[in-house]
């Protein structure tokens, strides 16, 4: 796993990950690419007869994988908030750009109730922010000059703004809650071999 843009730089269209008929996120190609391998059905098969270092690569690579999806689901879901802020803004009134920025921080940090997610902290630190291609589908439905028009947005508009983000969110949650299975089973595994004596603490160390 190599460090600065882990993910290439190209905008990807969306793909069916195997055996679920849904769309992955349109993010680059070798994020998808991940996703669509990471999450096909027989990604695990065969994992008792895998040699050690198999497995703990296979969890790696699910793990980023994860940071950046978890990274995506928490981008989603602070647009998501905005949009919600501003239809309050016009179920009470006119909205107003000035008073939007103002109570972002606060908007971000107490959106609206979701559903409970699949609860716990990327196990890595953030992927590559500067890649702004990590973001393309997000952007695609709303970007810096979105947020600038939303006080000029009808509810109608902006409840049809938050149903696309809402589907995006929920799509990258089920792929994160996906990886988090198969994280769970490869450390599964790995914990199983040292307890097992199948492999022992100096060749961790090693």
């Amino acid at each position: 796993m190599g460090s600065g843009s882990r993910w290439g730089r190209r905008p990807a269209a969306p793909g069916p990950v195997p055996g679920t008929g849904e769309d992955t996120i349109a993010v680059m190609p070798s994020l998808e690419d991940a996703l669509v391998r990471l999450l096909a059905p027989g990604y695990l098969d065969g994992l008792v007869e895998r040699p050690l270092e198999d497995v703990r690569a296979m969890r790696a690579e699910c793990q980023e994988a994860e940071t950046a999806v978890s990274y995506l689901r928490r981008v989603a879901q602070g647009r998501l908030d905005v949009v919600h802020a501003c239809l309050d803004h016009v179920d009470g009134g006119a909205a107003d750009l000035d008073a939007l920025v103002e109570q972002l921080p606060a908007i971000i940090g107490s959106g609206p109730p979701r559903p409970a997610g699949y609860g716990r902290l990327p196990s890595q630190m953030s992927p590559d922010l500067d890649d702004p291609d990590l973001t393309a589908e997000i952007d695609g439905i709303m970007d810096a000059a979105t947020v600038a028009a939303l006080p000029t947005l009808g509810p109608d508009e902006l409840r049809a703004l938050g149903e696309r983000l809402t589907a995006v969110e929920a799509r990258i949650s089920d792929q994160r809650r996906a990886l988090h299975e198969r994280i769970d089973t490869l450390q599964a595994e790995i914990v199983k071999r040292y307890k097992t004596g199948q492999a022992s603490v100096d060749g961790l160390l090693a």
